[in-house]
């Protein structure tokens, strides 16, 4: 009986040690990448308030002042998925959507935007939430645009809608 018992009090402190190695060299959960993504929903105006839709025209987002194409070309697209930059107090987002006549029109969307630092360990490297404080626009096929959630950070949520101009200027 004492030999077991000294059996298992032996192995306690071997078995707490490897388990104390094995969790010092687990690795901390960062995230893979740390650019967040703000997203945008189109819509029109309908009788019942806002109505989902989908943009017909082929539509390219870039980035002013880059040459970062965002969106190549989307067709029949509901919305957007576009990343937030790391530091700019103001992001320039030019929208251009091309009909099947191939005819190009423009609009440009301003974000003005908080830059908060967010840390998620010191393992990790720091990322950059956001919290949007105005939005402007150009007004050829977009008749406006509303924050629907300012925060801009991992949860992924509707940030913007993007509402569309009945009449075709």
């Amino acid at each position: 009986m004492k030999k077991k018992l000294k059996g298992i009090t032996a192995s306690l402190p071997v078995t707490a040690c490897l388990l104390a190695i094995i969790t010092a060299c687990e690795s901390t959960d960062c995230p893979i990448n740390n650019v967040v993504y703000s997203t945008y929903g189109f819509y029109a105006a309908g009788e019942d308030g806002a109505v989902a839709i989908s943009v017909l025209d082929t539509l390219t987002v870039t980035a002013a002042g880059t040459d970062s194409i965002l969106v190549n070309r989307l067709q029949n697209g509901s919305g957007v998925e576009l990343p937030v930059s790391y530091s700019s107090p103001t992001d320039t987002l030019i929208l251009q959507f091309t009909d099947t006549l191939r005819r190009r029109r423009e609009d440009t969307i301003w974000i003005d935007k908080q830059n908060i630092p967010h840390y998620e360990s010191p393992d990790c490297p720091a990322s950059m939430f956001h919290y949007v404080t105005g939005v402007r626009w150009t007004s050829r096929l977009i008749d406006s645009v509303t924050v629907t959630n300012p925060n801009i950070n991992y949860n992924v949520s509707e940030n913007f809608r993007i509402y569309f101009r009945s009449d075709n200027r």
